[in-house]
């Protein structure tokens, strides 16, 4: 298949997946985005009525803490111990990390709803904004079409379940840059540069201006739900 790239005429196989460079750049473009909007929306989660009960349990454990400092001197050996056996400052140390994670829950699923689901819910080839300024498309191999919406809601929640929220929940903010080393390594230990996310959603990424379907919907004769 010959088709014409930047103004050059280059052949490509039907439905090729993108060089790595490629596939590693849309990716990291998407995740650079989702990074901003997640900080962007954490800054103004903070600052509405919903940070109410995170911020008092947050004030009230340094409140704990500050007083447990002023009354014994600075020991740091002794501080830790008292701390320790401090139920209610664990509890509130708890409360305020529990309330501080589902708060960053949030602003992550409202980044991640824009970018991996809106976007891709916009336009044929269900690509992510990164996809789309890398001229690359999600394909369904088992019909031999491009992705539909089902696919691109099961990607969604692939990367917000088990991406975001479980990766979060045990490495904070260095899941943004985890996350991006795992899916490298996933891409470099099969031929197609699927990652764990293309497998479970059956899935994969192809060169948009190499796709060729066979399936009637590509034909124009059902329309792509």
């Amino acid at each position: 298949m010959e088709v014409l790239i930047r103004g050059r005429r280059v052949e490509l196989e039907p439905n090729s997946k993108p060089y790595l460079l490629k596939r590693l750049l849309a990716d990291g473009l998407d995740t650079v985005l989702i990074l901003a909007l997640f900080l962007l929306l954490s800054a103004l989660v903070l600052r509405t009525p919903l940070a109410n009960t995170y911020r008092s349990h947050f004030e009230r454990s340094r409140q704990i803490e500050t007083e447990t400092v002023k009354r014994l001197e600075g020991d740091a050996g002794a501080i830790g111990a008292a701390l320790s056996g401090n139920d209610e400052y664990r509890s509130e140390r708890f409360a305020a990390e529990l309330h501080g994670y589902l708060l960053h829950a949030a602003a992550c699923l409202g980044a991640e709803l824009l970018v991996l689901l809106l976007v891709p819910l916009l336009n044929r080839g269900r690509a992510t904004p990164g996809k789309l300024l890398t001229g690359t498309a999600v394909f369904v191999e088992s019909r031999q079409t491009l992705a539909l919406r089902r696919h691109a809601l099961g990607r969604f929640l692939f990367v917000f379940l088990l991406d975001s929220l479980f990766l979060y929940l045990l490495t904070g903010i260095y899941t943004f840059l985890l996350v991006p080393v795992l899916r490298l390594t996933v891409l470099l230990l099969n031929r197609k540069n699927k990652t764990l996310c293309d497998y479970a959603t059956r899935t994969m990424v192809i060169e948009k201006c190499s796709h060729q379907g066979i399936g009637i919907r590509d034909q124009g004769i059902v329309p792509n739900p």
